[in-house]
C-alpha cells in the first residue's frame, strides 16, 4: 500500500464547507472526536455515465466528498443524482490480511484485522458496497463464531456497522438479521430469538404432539444449525435441559460441515449439562455416565485437538460398557451341518429345507460318474474271464 496523505480536520472542514454543506454535520462530529482518515484512490461512476479518477475524502448519507488531486479541497457529489458507484484502487491490498485469516479459520485474528479496517476507513461507510462496511460485517461474524455474542451489539452501532443493511449487497443481509439475534442473546435478551425460533417451527398438530419439541420448517442448513442452537440456549435458560440436549446433539451432528465453531460450542454446552446430572454421583456405572464419557472422549480426540476443559477431563475416556453374553443354546437343539463346498451356508433367519426336498424321488437312478462307470466295466470283464 502506498503512503496516503492523512488530512487534518482543519483542511477537511474547509473542503466540506466548500462542498456546499453536504458534509457539514459529519465534519463537526469528526472534529469533536479528533478523528483523521486517509484519502483513498478511486474511480467514481457518475449518474451521466462518465467516470472520474481521484481520491475519496469522506462520505455520508447525502453524498461523496471527492477530489481530483490528492491533498486538495474536495467537491461534494450527491448520491444517485450525481455519484452512483465507487471502485477503490487498493481494496484488495487493504483487506488481504483479514481475508486470509478468515479463510484459515483463525477467527480471532480475522476479527482483529477486519475491525482495524472498519475503524481506519470509516469515512467510506456510506459508499455503496464499500469494503469498510464489509469488514465490519465479517468482524461481527468472527465474533459470532468465537461465541463472543455480547460484543456483537456494540459493533453494530458503529458507522460501518449501521450501514451493513443499507450499503452491502443482499447476500449479507440474511445472516446479518440472524446476527442481530445473536447480539440479543449476548445481551441477555431472549425474546427476539424466541420469536424467530417460534416462526420457524412447524405447527404442533396430529402425531407431531408426540415429539419432545416441534420440528422446524424447511430452511438452508446453515440457518437451521443456528436456529436449533438458539432454541437449545433458550431451553437451557428456562431449565428445559432435556430439550436443550436434544438440540445441542442435533447441532453438532449436522452442523460440523456448515458451522464448525457452533458445532464445537454445542458439544461443550451438552457436556456441561450432562456433567451436572445428579445420576453421575451414584456409585455405579449407568447410561448417564456412558453418555458423557462417549461425548467427552469424542470431543477431546476428534474435535478438540486433544484438549478439553479441566472439569471434563475425567470423563474423556472410553466407556466400560457391560459385556452382553450370547443366549445359551437349548439342550437337544440340532446343530446345523457345515455347508458343502460350493454351497451357500445357511444364514440366520433362513427357513429349514425340508428333508423331502433334499431326497431324490423314488425310482430315479443317479447317473454314474466316469470313475464309477470304469469300475463297473472292470468288474464285468473279470467275471467274464
Amino acid at each position: 500500500m502506498t503512503t496516503k496523505t492523512v488530512r487534518t480536520l482543519t483542511i477537511l472542514f474547509a473542503a466540506i464547507t466548500a462542498a456546499g454543506g453536504l458534509f457539514e454535520g459529519t465534519a463537526r462530529a469528526q472534529q469533536a472526536a479528533g478523528k483523521r482518515y486517509p484519502e483513498l484512490g478511486a474511480m467514481v461512476l457518475m449518474a451521466d455515465g462518465k467516470r472520474m479518477r481521484g481520491f475519496v475524502q469522506q462520505s455520508n448519507a447525502n453524498g461523496l466528498l471527492f477530489t481530483l488531486v490528492e491533498g486538495s479541497p474536495g467537491t461534494g457529489y450527491a448520491w444517485k443524482t450525481q455519484a452512483v458507484a465507487v471502485a477503490f484502487d487498493e481494496e484488495n491490498d487493504i483487506m488481504a490480511d483479514a481475508r486470509a485469516a478468515w479463510l484459515k479459520g483463525d477467527y480471532q485474528a480475522a476479527a482483529d484485522a477486519f475491525g482495524q479496517v472498519a475503524e481506519n476507513y470509516a469515512n467510506i461507510a456510506y459508499v455503496p458496497e464499500n469494503f469498510a462496511t464489509e469488514a465490519r460485517y465479517y468482524q461481527i461474524e468472527a465474533m459470532r463464531h468465537l461465541g463472543k455474542w455480547a460484543e456483537m451489539g456494540p459493533l453494530m452501532q458503529t458507522p460501518t456497522g449501521a450501514t451493513i443493511e443499507t450499503h452491502l449487497p443482499e447476500f449479507f443481509r440474511k445472516q446479518h438479521q440472524l446476527n442481530k439475534l445473536w447480539a440479543s442473546l449476548g445481551a441477555g435478551d431472549l425474546e427476539p430469538a424466541k420469536a424467530e425460533v417460534s416462526s420457524r417451527e412447524k405447527p404442533v398438530i396430529g402425531n407431531a404432539k408426540l415429539l419432545p419439541a416441534p420440528s422446524f420448517v424447511k430452511m438452508p442448513q446453515r440457518e437451521l444449525v443456528q436456529i436449533a442452537f438458539m432454541r437449545a440456549k433458550i431451553n437451557e435458560a428456562e431449565g428445559k435441559t432435556q430439550q436443550a440436549l436434544e438440540d445441542y446433539y442435533r447441532v453438532f451432528t449436522m452442523g460440523y460441515a456448515y458451522e464448525r465453531e457452533v458445532a464445537n460450542q454445542s458439544m461443550k454446552a451438552a457436556l456441561t449439562i450432562q456433567s451436572k446430572d445428579p445420576k453421575l454421583a451414584e456409585d455405579k456405572k449407568n447410561s448417564t455416565l456412558w453418555a458423557i464419557q462417549s461425548l467427552a472422549y469424542l470431543y477431546k480426540n476428534a474435535f478438540g485437538a486433544g484438549q478439553i476443559d479441566p472439569g471434563l477431563e475425567k470423563f474423556a475416556v472410553i466407556p466400560e460398557l457391560p459385556t452382553v453374553k450370547a443366549p445359551a443354546k437349548k439342550e437337544g437343539a440340532p446343530e446345523s451341518a457345515p455347508a458343502k463346498e460350493g454351497e451357500k451356508a445357511p444364514e440366520a433367519g433362513d427357513a429349514p429345507i425340508p428333508e423331502a426336498a433334499t431326497e431324490k424321488p423314488a425310482g430315479d437312478k443317479a447317473k454314474p460318474d466316469a470313475a464309477g462307470a470304469a469300475k463297473e466295466k472292470a468288474k464285468g470283464e473279470a467275471k467274464a474271464n
